[in-house]
């Protein structure tokens, strides 16, 4: 009974996993229910999964799915937050949790197939979010093609004028 109960918990953990864009993880120590709970609200909030693992039921799933490295993370208290969506909003959550509580502490994560540290993690919450990304992806692609509708728009408000001006002259000659 207790091992298929382990058994499930590694099946759904590792499909969570199988899912994810990115991987936090983190040591929970310190923070009473309460501060769980908030940190449970704020990362549901924000599209990420926080869940307390033990850790060998983690190594099993990690070893599963051929991810490597985490290894000498899994030390101690455990909690991963994780997102299917994009790769930066839990290092933001995480990240922005700790600046309010001085907790959790950050132990590392993996990204795009990449093992990062804890302060690899700090770096990657600083960026910008995806839709930030876009947005300024869309401004600089869009920016050449308005100064051009520009520079056209100028020579037709020139003729316009050149045009407009030789009608005036016509009607003060006539």
């Amino acid at each position: 009974m207790v091992q298929n109960a382990k058994t499930e918990r590694i099946s759904k953990l590792t499909d969570l996993l199988r899912e994810a864009k990115s991987i936090v993880l983190n040591d929970f120590t310190g923070l009473n229910v309460k501060d769980i709970s908030e940190l449970r609200k704020v990362c549901r909030k924000n599209g990420v999964t926080f869940t307390v693992v033990k850790n060998t039921l983690a190594r099993k799933s990690f070893d599963e799915l051929g991810i490597e490295g985490l290894d000498p993370m899994l030390d101690g208290p455990t909690a991963i937050a994780i997102s299917t969506v994009d790769e930066v909003t839990p290092a933001q959550v995480i990240k922005k949790f700790v600046d309010d509580y001085e907790l959790p502490k950050l132990k590392g994560g993996y990204v795009s197939g990449r093992v990062i540290s804890d302060a690899e993690v700090v770096r990657l919450a600083a960026l910008p979010g995806r839709e930030v990304l876009l947005a300024q992806v869309v401004g600089t692609l869009q920016a050449p093609i308005r100064d051009f509708v520009g520079v056209l728009s100028a020579n037709l408000r020139n003729l316009a004028g050149v045009l407009n001006a030789i009608a005036e002259k016509k009607k003060e000659t006539a």
